[in-house]
C-alpha cells in the first residue's frame, strides 16, 4: 500500500492520529505517518519532509497541541509550498496563529469537533477520494465490497460538514451529505509570490507572527551572543526577496560590477552593509531586521536548522569550497532559498554580543552607525561549518567592511 496522505498531529494528539490512519487504511488508503514510516536510523527530519513531498495531500489534525507546534507549522508549511491539497480536520475548537491562518486559508475544512467517529472518518474519506479524482489517482480503496460498505457508512453520516471560513459551521443531514459535491475553494487567497520590475527577483510573502528568537531548544553549538533566547513579535508581515541578491541584479540596479555570463546567477559578494542598504534601498526595499531575518529563515521551525543541511544549504560539506546559483537546494516552508549557507546575508541591526530584551526587533532598530560599531550577517557561508549555518549564529564585521562572503537579501514593506 502506497503512502498516498501524509497525517500530521501533535504527540498529545497520537491516538487520534492512528485511529484516522487505521480507518482509512482499512478503505485501501495508505498513509504516511510518524514514527511508524521513518525507517531505522534515519534523520527524522529529512523522514518527515520526504513523507510530505511524497504524499498526495495532508490531513492535519487541529487541536489546540497541534497549532501550538511548530513542528506541525512546518510540515503544514511544507505541504503549502509543494502545493499539496491540506485537508485540516478539526477535533476541537482553536484559535489559529497567523503562521497557521496563512497556510491554512485556501483549505476547506472538515469539522469533527465529536471525535474520530465513523461518520467523520467516512466523511474524510469521501473528500480524499475527491481529491484523488480531481488529480486523476484514485486514493479510495479499489474493492467493490468496501464501496459498498462506504455507501452504508455515508448514509449514516451525522454532525460533520465542511465550513468556510468565516461563515458559522453548518449541519447538513447525511442524505444531503452524499449528494452534495465538494465545496468550492475559499475565494480569499494568500499572498502570491511577485516579480519586482526594479530588481527582476521574485519575492515572497512572510506573514506576522511570533517565534523564539537565538540559541535552538537542543543546540548544544550555541555562542554566548546567541543568548539569551527570547520571544520575538513579528506584528507585520513583509515580503522577503525569495533567494539572495544575484551578480545579474545587483548589476541591473546599481550597474557597478561585471561578471561572465554563467556568473549571472550566483550571490552577489564582496558587499558593504552599506551597501547592501543602498541596494535594498534602489530595489524599492530595505534590508531586513535580524529579528526578521531569523524569524524568516526559521519558517516556523524551532531547530538549529530548518532542514537537513545537505539538502537546504550549501556549506563545507557539499560545495566545493565555491558559491552556487541560488535556488538549486530545498526552500523553507516560507519558500525561501539559500537562507542557511551560499553567501552570508546582512541585516540592519548593530551587533551587541548578547541579546537586549528592552531593544525593539523591528522597526527603528539601533543600526552600526558609529565609528566603532559592528554590523553582523546572518546564515553562514559556503565554506562555513555545519555549526556555522545554524539558524541562530551571528557573525558580526566591521559597519564598513566588504566581507568576501557578505551577500544581500531585501524586503519589501508593501507590494
Amino acid at each position: 500500500m502506497d503512502h498516498s496522505i501524509f497525517i500530521s498531529y501533535s504527540s498529545a494528539d497520537k491516538a487520534a492520529a492512528d485511529q484516522i490512519c487505521a480507518a482509512l487504511e482499512s478503505a485501501g488508503t495508505g498513509c504516511w505517518i510518524a514514527p511508524r514510516d521513518i525507517p531505522a536510523g534515519a534523520d527524522y527530519p529529512a523522514a518527515i519532509l520526504e513523507g510530505v513531498k511524497q504524499a498526495r495531500a495532508t490531513v492535519v489534525i487541529v487541536t489546540p497541541a497541534a497549532v501550538a507546534s511548530p513542528h506541525i507549522l512546518s510540515e503544514v508549511g511544507h505541504a503549502f509550498s509543494a502545493k499539496k491539497p491540506i485537508i485540516p480536520f478539526r477535533l476541537s475548537a482553536a484559535d489559529l496563529p497567523p503562521d497557521f491562518d496563512y497556510f491554512l486559508s485556501m483549505s476547506q475544512w472538515l469539522d469533527a469537533r465529536d471525535g474520530c467517529t465513523p461518520a467523520n472518518l467516512a466523511r474524510l474519506q469521501d473528500a480524499l477520494s475527491h481529491i484523488g479524482a480531481a488529480r486523476g489517482h484514485a486514493i479510495s480503496g479499489s474493492k467493490k465490497w468496501w464501496i459498498a460498505g462506504a455507501v452504508v457508512i455515508l448514509l449514516a453520516l451525522i454532525g460533520v460538514v465542511y465550513w468556510k471560513r468565516p461563515a458559522p459551521v453548518v449541519t447538513a443531514p447525511a442524505a444531503e451529505a452524499v449528494k452534495t459535491p465538494p465545496p468550492a475553494p475559499l475565494e480569499t487567497k494568500a499572498p502570491q509570490p511577485w516579480v519586482n520590475p526594479r530588481d527582476g527577483l521574485t519575492y515572497v510573502w512572510i506573514p506576522p507572527g511570533t517565534f523564539t528568537m537565538g540559541c535552538s531548544a537542543g543546540d548544544t553549538e550555541c555562542n554566548p551572543d546567541e543568548a539569551p533566547a527570547h520571544p520575538v513579535e513579528i506584528a507585520t508581515g513583509f515580503w522577503m526577496v525569495q533567494t539572495e541578491v544575484t551578480m545579474a541584479a545587483y548589476q541591473r540596479v546599481l550597474g557597478r560590477i561585471k561578471f561572465r555570463t554563467e556568473e549571472a546567477n550566483l550571490p552577489v559578494v564582496d558587499v558593504s552593509w552599506q551597501d547592501a542598504k543602498t541596494y535594498c534601498a534602489a530595489a524599492g526595499g530595505r534590508v531586513p531586521t535580524e529579528a526578521e531575518w531569523e524569524y524568516a529563515a526559521r519558517g516556523g521551525i524551532a531547530a538549529a536548522w530548518y532542514g537537513v543541511p545537505a539538502k537546504i544549504a550549501w556549506y563545507e560539506g557539499n560545495s566545493g569550497g565555491v558559491r552556487h546559483e541560488v535556488g538549486k537546494l530545498q526552500p523553507n516552508a516560507y519558500g525561501l532559498y539559500d537562507m542557511l549557507g551560499n553567501a552570508s546575508e546582512w541585516v540592519l541591526d548593530r551587533y551587541y554580543n548578547k541579546y537586549d530584551l528592552e531593544a525593539p526587533a523591528t522597526g527603528k532598530v539601533d543600526e552600526p552607525l558609529a565609528g566603532n560599531a559592528s554590523a553582523l550577517t546572518r546564515g553562514g557561508y559556503w565554506e562555513s561549518e555545519a555549526q556555522g549555518i545554524r539558524v541562530s549564529r551571528r557573525t558580526p564585521m566591521e559597519n564598513s567592511e566588504r566581507g568576501p562572503m557578505a551577500g544581500i537579501r531585501c524586503v519589501i514593506d508593501r507590494k
